[in-house]
C-alpha cells in the first residue's frame, strides 16, 4: 500500500512540473488538437516514469525524493518483548499515525469513485428516459425538460427546446467531442484523480484538459461556417449553474468569456509549437529523479563477540557511496578527498587479488594491462568527500590502510560491512568491512536507509601487517 501511495506522489510532481510547463507556455496558443496530444502526454509520462527503473541522479537531487521515499516505504512498527513501556508507547503511536495516513488516502480514494458512479448513473437516468433519435448518422437522445447539452460515449442529449431552436449548431460542437474522442480523456483523468485527488494540479489538469475540449470544439463549430456573433451570443444565453457530468462534455461548462476570448484570437503561427521541445529537458529532469530503483532498507549486523554494529548495504545500494560491482570483483575509485599530495584512490577485490589499492597524484593515470586494472581505467571517477580511510577483515585486522596510522588515531567512523559473496564471485565468500569518514554528504546518501549516527564508533586498533597487494604512483 504505501509503495503505491509513495508511486503516487512520484506521479503527482511529475505532474505538476508537466501542469505549471503547460500552463506558461502553451495554455494561450490556439493550436488546441496539439495541445490536447500535450495534457495526455503529460498524463501518461506522469504514469510511466516513476515505474521506470535506472541508476539514481546526484545525490543532492535525489535527496528529497530517497528521503520521502525512507519516510513512507517503511515496514509497520511492531512492539517486540524486549522494549520498555515507554518504547512500545511509541511504536503503537507511530502505528495509529500509519493506519491514518491509509485510512485518509483510501477515504479520498473512495469518494471519488463514489462520485464517479454517482455522476455516471445521473446521466445513465437522463439517457432512460429521453426519447431516441438520429440526425445526419449522430444518436441523439432528446430530453422534454431542460438540461445542459452534453455528450457521452456516441450520443449526444439535448433538450426538446434546444434541439429545435438551435440544435445544428450545438450538434456541431458536440460532435467534435464524440468524433475526437475526448470522453476517453476525460475518463484518464478522472482515473488518474482517483489515484492523486490530493493534489491541486491534478484537478487544475483536469480544467485545462475540458477547457481545451471547449477550444477545440468551438473552433471546429466556426470551420463549418456558423457565424461567430450568433454563436457566441448562444453560449451567453446557455443555461447556467447545471450539474457537472465528470465523464461528459457539456456544451456550456467552460468559463463563456474565455472561450469566447479565443474564439477572437489570432491564431497561433506554427513555430509556436516548437516551444513544447523544452519539455524535452523537463522530462530528462524528471527521469533523473524520479525514475530509480527502489530502495532496499539496510540491516544492521551485529557481532556476537564484540557486539558492535556494522551497516550493512544491499548491493543495489552500495553505489551511493561510489561501489561498482560485477561477476568480476569489487571495484572503487574516488578522488582523494582533504589530501592535495593524492589525487584519486583506486582499489579493487577480485578472486585473485584479496584487495589491491592504486594511488594516483593529480595528473596520473592507471596504465597497468591486468583485467582489474582495465575495468578501472573505464570507470568514471566519483568526487565525494567520504572514502574509505582503512579496509579490515571482518575480525579487525587491517587489509588496507589507506591513511596515515596518526590520521586515523582516536578517529570515529562508518563501518559499512560488503560481504563478498553477495557479490556472486567464484571464490569470494569472505567479508570485508570498509571504514568511512563520516561527512555530511555522506549522512545525507545514507538518510534513506539508515541513520550513519547509529553507526559510527572507533577504528578498529588493530595494526597487524595489512595483507594486499599495494601498488602506488
Amino acid at each position: 500500500m504505501y509503495t503505491f501511495i509513495f508511486y503516487t506522489l512520484k506521479s503527482s510532481l511529475c505532474l505538476s512540473a508537466g501542469f505549471l510547463f503547460y500552463y506558461f507556455l502553451l495554455k494561450g496558443e490556439t493550436f488546441h488538437q496539439f495541445k490536447r496530444f500535450i495534457i495526455l502526454g503529460i498524463i501518461v509520462i506522469s504514469l510511466g516514469i516513476p515505474l521506470l527503473k535506472f541508476n539514481r541522479g546526484p545525490a543532492g537531487m535525489t535527496y528529497p525524493v530517497r528521503r520521502l521515499e525512507s519516510i513512507l516505504v517503511k515496514p509497520v512498527p511492531v512492539a517486540v518483548p524486549e522494549q520498555t513501556v515507554v518504547q512500545k508507547t511509541v511504536v503503537r503511536q507511530e502505528k495509529q499515525a500509519v493506519d491514518l495516513f491509509r485510512l485518509v488516502y483510501l477515504a479520498g480514494a473512495l469518494l471519488q469513485i463514489l462520485l464517479i458512479l454517482v455522476s455516471l448513473g445521473r446521466i445513465l437516468f437522463l439517457l432512460g428516459k429521453s426519447g431516441k433519435t438520429t440526425w445526419r448518422g449522430i444518436r441523439i437522445a432528446v430530453l422534454p425538460s431542460d438540461v445542459v447539452p452534453l455528450c457521452i460515449g456516441w450520443t449526444i442529449l439535448i433538450s426538446e427546446k434546444d434541439f429545435r431552436e438551435k440544435g445544428s449548431q450545438i450538434i456541431l460542437h458536440e460532435k467534435t467531442h464524440l468524433e475526437k474522442g475526448h470522453s476517453l480523456d476525460l475518463l484518464l483523468m478522472e482515473l488518474y484523480l482517483v489515484m492523486t485527488w490530493y493534489n491541486p494540479f491534478s484537478w487544475l489538469m483536469r480544467h485545462e484538459m475540458k477547457q481545451n475540449h471547449e477550444f477545440e470544439a468551438d473552433r471546429n463549430v466556426l470551420r463549418e461556417g456558423v457565424d461567430e456573433s450568433d454563436y457566441q451570443l448562444m453560449l451567453v444565453k446557455a443555461a447556467a449553474g447545471a450539474f457537472r457530468y465528470k465523464l461528459a462534455n457539456q456544451f456550456n461548462q467552460s468559463n463563456i468569456k474565455t472561450r469566447i476570448t479565443m474564439m477572437n484570437k489570432t491564431i497561433s503561427r506554427p513555430p509556436a509549437i516548437l516551444k513544447s521541445l523544452l519539455f524535452l529537458p523537463l522530462i530528462a529532469l524528471m527521469l533523473t529523479v524520479f525514475a530509480q530503483k527502489e530502495l532496499i532498507p539496510a540491516k544492521p549486523a551485529v557481532q556476537n563477540k564484540t557486539g558492535k554494529k556494522y551497516l550493512v548495504l544491499p548491493v543495489e545500494q552500495l553505489k551511493l557511496l561510489g561501489f561498482e560491482m560485477n561477476s568480476t570483483g569489487l571495484f572503487y575509485k574516488n578522488r582523494r578527498p582533504g589530501n592535495p599530495d593524492y589525487g584519486t584512490v583506486c582499489l579493487y577485490f577480485t578472486d585473485k587479488t584479496y584487495s589491491a589499492s592504486i594511488i594516483l597524484r593529480p595528473g596520473e593515470k592507471i596504465n597497468g594491462r591486468s583485467a582489474p586494472e582495465k575495468i578501472l581505467k573505464s570507470q568514471a571517477t566519483t568526487k565525494y568527500d567520504f572514502s574509505p580511510m582503512v579496509v579490515a577483515w571482518i575480525r579487525g585486522n587491517w587489509t588496507l590502510g589507506l591513511s596515515p596510522k596518526e590520521e586515523i588515531a582516536g578517529k570515529t567512523l562508518l563501518p559499512v560491512q560488503i560481504n563478498m559473496a553477495d557479490l556472486k564471485m567464484l571464490k569470494r565468500t569472505d567479508t570485508l568491512v570498509f571504514w568511512f569518514r563520516p561527512t555530511e554528504s555522506l549522512k545525507q546518501a545514507l538518510s534513506p536507509l539508515a541513520r550513519m549516527d547509529d553507526y559510527l564508533q572507533p577504528c578498529p586498533p588493530d595494526a597487524g601487517e595489512p595483507r594486499a597487494k599495494e601498488k602506488t604512483r
